[in-house]
């Protein structure tokens, strides 16, 4: 049996939120269980017909399969009441400004809801969940790098770009860089082989 036919077949069904913990905690490629996790909250949300996002650290982290790894799971969602909610049946708590799954060891932090213009959908198991789309991670990348002077993000930016240079809409590209005033870091991305920020 397939890697993926099994994971499915292990967490297909209707899993009570206890039981799909328990599940998940045997789950050894963390990068997977974060992904399952939320694919199961996904589900949640949309049998109330809301949606969530993933942003941020862990969008880059799932995009480089796992090369640039992160502490939390940053998602955007349209109801964070009953995201709330879900996260508190699969005993997470609240601390300060991220939810924190101790025997998992995983944070969740909401960041409000910020739909992004464009987004992927990644299907992990019986789940889906969907994911900001790489255009819009890269800029955001480049953003960090040049305002908040955090050169690893150049970095990120760089190897998404490299990674998905064939499936980028690069005329949105460019165009969104000039207006966020990243378009001098995006051509150097698109044109250096390696750059190192600083160069």
């Amino acid at each position: 049996m397939s890697v993926k036919r099994s994971l499915s077949k292990t967490y297909a069904g209707a899993l009570t939120s206890k039981s799909f913990i328990s599940r998940l905690r045997r789950e050894p490629n963390e990068l997977r269980k974060k992904m399952l996790l939320l694919g199961y909250v996904t589900s949640q949300l949309e049998k109330k017909k809301q949606t969530i996002f993933l942003v941020g650290g862990q969008a880059v982290e799932t995009y480089t399969a796992g090369q640039f790894p992160t502490g939390d799971i940053d998602v955007t969602t349209s109801d964070s009441a009953t995201t709330q909610k879900v996260l508190k049946s699969l005993g997470f708590e609240e601390i300060g400004m991220i939810w924190l799954n101790k025997p998992l060891g995983i944070a969740f932090h909401i960041v409000g809801y910020f739909p992004p213009e464009r987004s992927r959908t990644i299907r992990i198991g019986p789940y889906k969940a969907r994911i900001v789309g790489v255009e819009e991670l890269i800029l955001d990348r480049l953003s960090a790098a040049k305002f908040w002077n955090i050169p690893a993000d150049y970095e990120k930016a760089k190897v998404l770009y490299d990674n998905f240079e064939k499936q980028i809409d690069k005329d949105y590209l460019r165009e969104i860089a000039k207006k966020k005033k990243v378009d001098d870091l995006l051509l150097r991305i698109t044109e250096t082989p390696s750059p190192k920020l600083g160069r």
